[in-house]
């Protein structure tokens, strides 16, 4: 029995592409999108290029060190580029990924962008959204230093939760299942989680590959080559004779969930309410 195989890749996103202020963006999502999602000091709006991403690249070109547990990054004002191509590859272009501005609303708005509401504070993102099977995860989270161990982390993540596990009714997706992951030991991240009622399920060894640690690609976020791996690299695939990927570290990721039957809104609220 003869058979075909028609298959081709999806076309590489290779040149950054342009955001024109005056024009809308298609974030291209599998799910409606919601306007914006708000508690009482922190609102989420869909990350916007053309609006965010100076004060983004602003608040994280002198911290480096925010993306030693991505795959990506970091990111500098000198190379907007870098981030603009990313935010096509990895964001736009992938219909289960949906960014979001985090904006801190205790704090006062940039002059530059007066309406916005507040501070940008960080970006985070609902990815790996499956509407068939009713699942999504939350992570690509980075949170300015100003504004880590304060409120924003709790309820950017809180509102996501919400949002994903309502019921359509209520105004939510009615989502069975969200995830959150994270290199296994990333301690910090898996303990937000944790603290969020996300449970631990375990980890999957060599998930995925690093492909920006490559050597020939490995760069800081000015564009100069980077010469250690982030801390999450696993190195040792490295010795492998005759692997497809030659150079390219591969990467431990630990699972956590939280599910239709472990979400209390009630529990939600008072954390996202907490001031001590």
């Amino acid at each position: 029995m003869s058979y075909t195989n028609s298959y081709k890749p999806p076309p590489k996103v290779t040149e950054p592409p342009t955001y024109p202020e005056d024009e809308p963006i298609d974030l291209n999502f599998c799910m409606p999108i919601p306007k914006a999602l708000e508690s009482d000091r922190v609102k989420l709006v869909p990350f916007i290029p053309s609006v965010f991403t100076s004060q983004y690249l602003e608040a994280v070109s002198s911290h480096p060190e925010l993306y030693d547990y991505h795959v990506y990054g970091p990111f500098h004002t000198s190379r907007p580029d870098f981030f603009y191509l990313w935010f096509e590859e990895r964001m736009r272009s992938d219909p289960g990924v949906l960014p979001f501005a985090i904006i801190d609303k205790t704090r006062p708005a940039p002059s530059t962008h007066p309406s916005q509401g507040g501070a940008l504070a960080g970006l985070l993102t609902y990815l790996r959204t499956e509407p068939a099977a009713l699942t999504t995860e939350i992570g690509h989270l980075v949170i300015f230093p100003p504004f880590q161990r304060t409120h924003v982390t709790t309820n950017a993540v809180g509102l996501l939760l919400i949002h994903a596990l309502e019921v359509p009714e209520n105004g939510g997706w009615g989502m069975r299942r969200v995830q959150w992951t994270a290199a296994p030991n990333n301690r910090p991240s898996v303990r937000a989680g944790e603290r969020m009622g996300f449970k631990w399920e375990g980890v999957l060894r060599n998930l995925r590959p690093m492909l920006g640690e490559k050597e020939d690609v490995r760069t800081t976020g000015k564009g100069e080559k980077r010469e250690t791996f982030k801390p999450g690299a696993k190195v040792e695939v490295l010795k492998r004779e005759g692997d497809p990927l030659p150079g390219v570290p591969s990467w431990d990721t630990a699972f956590l969930s939280l599910c239709w039957d472990d979400y209390d809104r009630e529990t939600l609220d008072k954390m996202m309410a907490r001031t001590g």
